[in-house]
């Protein structure tokens, strides 16, 4: 990686040098393309502060070409390479000179796009520069005729000045969001919106200016609390501070009315949001620790519970996991299956054979071979032989003539 950088530096001043019988003019576009390809090779090393100087000649040569959309890459890269570093104010002006870039090249939704990545970026280090770059895409959305996107960019700049006690800021980013439900006609939207205008007035203690704010349509406890903060009535605020038209406002809005004085909003607990502490991770290790087992699979669940992540716990599993000799020895080791006693059925008695009473007449139709209905003897006489005889009762057809007439001679 390291002779790829050295190489594409060097072919990025060539490309700058003019001769007499060569370039006549640098050629910056080819410049910024191998200063643009340095800074990822040095980015992939992790020199952030090198990856970011060859990103900021990159972006100069892509300007001096006319090439903004790159320029605009190349600024956002640096930013991202100034906040490895720590340095947020500079990634602050990088991703705003990025965002101008995109802007200018008509690009606007992938200048929303890195205005908003980085007020998430700089929110927890740079509150404000953070809540001024979601000003800025809301406005953008805005202009763009997208009136639901513009709400959620005002809305996240809200959260944060509310968040960091920045009252006056806050005020004109809910007055932005108002303006956008009113064109929406969303009326319940815009009660909400005039009665954290309340909220924030008595936050900076001006009851005046929330007076002002009750001119549209608000809720009826609005002027309870201006009265209880003007009488300075700690227990009606705190009765007040839990209606429905106040707890169901932005958390960071209706946290602030808790705490409302004459002298405006006092004490009140920041909620900035921190890094998930590792207390998990220490209670895991010392359950582990206190089961009193001998160091081993315990000592590599402490390890790489240590570092939860999903390679860790795949990496856990396959160490804890059984071998198939001890899966088959504990399967031959558990108790065999208690058999339950077959059932002994009894064979029941035979049937005793009838016996006949010696008065009853054995045939109850008479005679053994007698038939019920009456009739003859069932036996039939065999027939007796009439081989020669004729059926139909007549004599032998050699002595007699059929027709009763003399024989054929006497006839002739």
């Amino acid at each position: 990686a390291v002779v790829s950088t050295q190489s594409t530096g060097k072919l990025a001043e060539g490309a700058l040098k003019t001769s007499f019988f060569g370039n006549w003019k640098p050629d910056n576009d080819s410049a910024a393309h191998h200063y643009e390809k340095a800074g990822q090779f040095f980015k992939l090393g992790k020199s952030y502060a090198e990856s970011r100087s060859c990103y900021i000649e990159a972006a100069k040569y892509y300007d001096a070409a006319r090439v903004l959309f790159s320029a605009g890459k190349c600024h956002e890269a640096a930013g991202a390479c100034s906040k490895e570093l720590g340095r947020f104010e500079e990634a602050h002006h990088h991703i705003e000179r990025a965002g101008d870039y995109y802007t200018q090249n008509g690009t606007a939704s992938t200048a929303i796009t890195c205005y908003t990545k980085g007020a998430e970026g700089l929110a927890a280090k740079l509150p404000e520069e953070a809540a001024n770059l979601y000003l800025r895409a809301g406005d953008l959305e805005r202009d763009n005729d997208h009136t639901r996107e513009a709400i959620k960019c005002f809305l996240g700049a809200k959260k944060i000045f509310a968040r960091n006690k920045m009252y006056k800021e806050c005020i004109n980013a809910v007055q932005l969001t108002r303006e956008l439900y009113e064109q929406m006609e969303h009326y319940e939207h815009i009660k909400k919106c005039n009665m954290a205008l309340v909220i924030l007035h008595l936050a900076r203690g001006d009851s005046v200016a929330a007076k002002q704010a009750i001119s549209g349509d608000v809720s009826l406890a609005a002027d309870e609390l201006i009265d209880a903060v003007e009488a300075g009535d700690e227990e009606t605020i705190k009765k007040l501070a839990s209606h429905g038209d106040i707890v169901y406002l932005d958390t960071e809005i209706a946290k602030i009315a808790k705490f409302l004085t004459q002298d405006g909003a006092v004490n009140v607990p920041s909620t900035q949001r921190s890094k998930p502490s590792n207390t998990t991770t220490s209670t895991t290790s010392s359950i582990f620790k206190s089961s009193g087992k001998k160091p081993g699979v315990n000592s590599q669940k402490d390890e790489l519970f240590s570092r939860p992540n999903k390679h860790n716990r795949d990496e856990l599993f396959a160490r804890t996991k059984p071998s198939g000799d001890s899966d088959r020895n504990e399967l031959f080791s558990r108790p065999a299956a208690v058999t339950q006693p077959t059932p002994v059925y009894q064979s029941a008695p035979e049937p005793q054979p009838v016996t006949n009473n010696s008065e009853e007449d054995p045939y109850p139709f008479g005679a053994e071979h007698s038939n019920p209905f009456g009739e003859g003897d069932a036996e039939v006489e065999a027939p007796a032989d009439n081989t020669n005889s004729n059926p139909f009762g007549e004599e032998d057809n050699n002595n007699n003539n059929p027709f009763g007439e003399d024989d054929l001679e006497d006839l002739c």
